[in-house]
This record gives structure tokens, sequence and C-alpha cells, in this order.
């Protein structure tokens, strides 16, 4: 190289292998330095046994995606009680700006507030409780309740045969109050599977009763009046969930029936323990068991592949969660096991990889066989 000395080249060297070993620390120190991921979870029913459920999944799914992924994750909590609560908690976030928001609803009347949310550039996942626009969140993970529902009635409707209980059944509803979202669409769930056999003569529907499903007394008083009337003639009892069922089975015993011998009662979820206990005694036939754990779980690690962008959603994307028929013969494996399900996220991705702008939903299988 004419011009330049042997001394200069040994200079330029050094100067390359210096600016080489800057870079090598720049990319260590920056590059390969854990990313900080905000996640926040706005919890509807503190305090409730099953919705108790859901960040205990989330918190196993934050430890787990950071021993996995190499990700710092900041956690926060927000209870809410009422609406009022849920909404300013949520107007807080809109300028706090976290960067996944999995949300329980407590009605309809967040959506606005949700989709300000999501605009300001947060990613929405709404557990358990939908709301009618689906553009106001990324992903929906929960219970398809008219689904859930159907799936259970037509499992305890072919049990009872199985047991020598042959139609035609005499049936009393239980079925919430209008404007529940989930109590109607269960009680449409139970409809979907009692209308064909209503059709054929081998269903009478003797009553349907409009109760506050979260209020023991009043549906207890409710259930007493309906005993009255109908209880000679009543075999099959539907409750759209677990505190109608409870006061159904307390009225049949008062007066004198022998529920799961002479009448039989079929409910909804598999929480709080003295409700398990009903369906361990045989007091309750049948009930269908949500996976409230596996919802948290799944949306910090929706929250994740979302905001690492492994996954592309379509638009008004939702996996509908497992559910589980809950028997005496399995009632203690699913408070055991069913309860805190934890399927891995290379397992959600399948479902979600699945999810297409004309087909942004899919039902999640069943990833436990039930010992019956």
């Amino acid at each position: 190289m004419r011009g330049i000395s042997k001394y200069a080249i040994v200079g330029i060297i050094i100067a390359v292998v210096a600016i080489a070993g800057v870079g090598a620390w720049y990319y260590t120190t920056y590059t390969a330095t854990p990313k900080k991921l905000t996640i926040y979870f706005f919890d509807p029913a503190p305090g409730n046994p099953w919705w108790d459920l859901v960040p205990h999944g989330i918190e196993m799914a934050i430890k787990d995606v950071q021993s996995q992924k190499g990700v710092t994750i900041e956690y926060k909590r927000f209870d809410a009680t009422t609406l009022d609560q849920q909404i300013s908690q949520l107007q807080n976030a809109i300028s706090l700006r976290p960067n996944v928001a999995i949300v329980g609803p407590i009605s309809d009347a967040v959506q606005d507030i949700l989709k300000q949310l999501r605009q300001a550039g947060t990613i929405v996942i709404l557990v358990d409780r939908d709301v009618p626009d689906q553009t106001a969140r990324d992903l929906y993970l929960g219970t398809n309740n008219r689904y859930a529902a159907k799936f259970v009635a037509e499992n305890f409707l072919k049990s009872l045969q199985e047991r020598g209980v042959n139609p035609p059944y005499n049936v009393i509803i239980f079925k919430g109050l209008p404007g529940i979202p989930t109590s109607y669409l269960r009680y449409q769930g139970f409809m979907d599977a009692l209308k064909p056999l209503v059709d054929q003569g081998k269903v009478k529907i003797l009553a349907e009763v409009e109760v506050d499903p979260d209020n023991f007394q009043e549906c207890y008083s409710k259930a007493q009046t309906i005993v009255a009337s109908y209880g000679a003639q009543a075999t099959v009892w539907f409750a759209t969930n677990n505190l109608q069922a409870m006061a159904i089975v307390k009225a049949l015993q008062d007066a004198g029936y022998k529920p799961g011998q002479d009448k039989y009662v079929c409910g909804f979820d598999a929480q709080p323990s003295d409700w398990l206990n009903m369906i361990k005694q045989g007091v309750v036939s049948m009930s269908v068991t949500q996976t409230p754990h596996l919802m948290g779980y799944w949306g910090v690690w929706a929250g994740y592949a979302i905001w690492s962008k492994q996954v592309n959603l379509p638009p008004k994307a939702y996996v509908n969660t497992p559910i589980y028929s809950v028997l005496p013969c399995n009632a203690t494996v699913v408070a055991n096991k069913i309860d805190y399900l934890t399927v891995g996220y290379n397992e959600l991705s399948t479902l979600l990889n699945q999810l297409t702008p004309s087909n942004p939903g899919i039902q999640a299988p069943s990833y436990y066989a039930e010992p019956c």
C-alpha cells in the first residue's frame, strides 16, 4: 500500500478492533438486556372464589414468561366492586399506557373506555366477559356460555337415561334476570338442548323462573314457591349458576324430596367448595366447570405474543376456553386439577395461529380426560 507506513496500518487495525469491541459491548449491554413488559389486570369481583382463580393464573404465567423468555414484567392489579370504580381505573390506565391490559368487564358500559385504551396503544384482552363491540379489544378469552350450557344439558339428560331415568321429563328452568348476558346465554344453551325434545314430546317445561342469580335468599324464596307449586310433578331442574342450584337443592330437601334420587338438578360452574361438595355427594347430578385459571394464564401469554409480534391476530379474535362436565365421580379431580389448569404457550399459539379474518374464533379442546 503505497504512501502508508506499516505503523499506520497497525494503527488502523487497532482502531477497527476497538470499534468492533465497542459495538459488541453496545449490543451486549443494550440489545441483550431483557425488555420490560407492563401488564395490568382489572378484577371485577375480588374475593369471589371463581374470579380469584384468574389472578392466580396470571401470576403463574408471569413467572413462566419471565423465566422462559427473559422478559421483565411489571404487574399491577386493580380491584373494583362497582362499575364507577372500574371506569375510573380504566380511565387512569389510558394515561399510564400499560403494554397489556387484562380486563374482566363489570358491564358493557366500559366498552367505550376499552376502545380508548386500545387506541392509546395498549393491548386489550378480555377474560370471561366480552363486549358487544369486539373492536374494543384485541382478544377475548373465555367461556362460550351458550355452548357450555348446551353441552352440560345434553350430557345431563344422557346420564339420566343411563341411570334408567327416562323421558318424558317435566322441567323447571331458573334462568336469572333479563339483561344479564351470561345468564341469558346459558338459558339459550339449555333451550338448544331441550327444544328438540320438547318438539318430540319428551320434555315439558313447567316453569321458567326469573331471579337474581347472585342473591341466594331470593333464589331460595323463589325455589320454595316453585317446589310448592310443581314439586310433585317436576323431575328435572336446570339452573344457570351455582347459587340458584344450591337454593333449589335446599328447597327440595326442606320439602322432603331427595335430590339425586327422586329429583335431578343440573347447575353451572364448580366453585365454591360447598357447591362442589353437593356434586360429590350426588345431590347435584351434574354441572359444568369453566377454566378461569387458564383464562388468566393464557391472558398473559397472549399479551406477550401480541406485544412481541409472534402472532398477528385478525379483528374480533376470540378463543373459547375449555369446559368439563362435573359429576360425583370426578369432582375431586376438578377441584385439584381443572381449577388450576395450565396449558402451555405452544397449545395456545397453535389455536391463535388458526384464526383468520373469516374465522376469527375457535373453541379450545379438552386437555385432560375425566376419570368417570
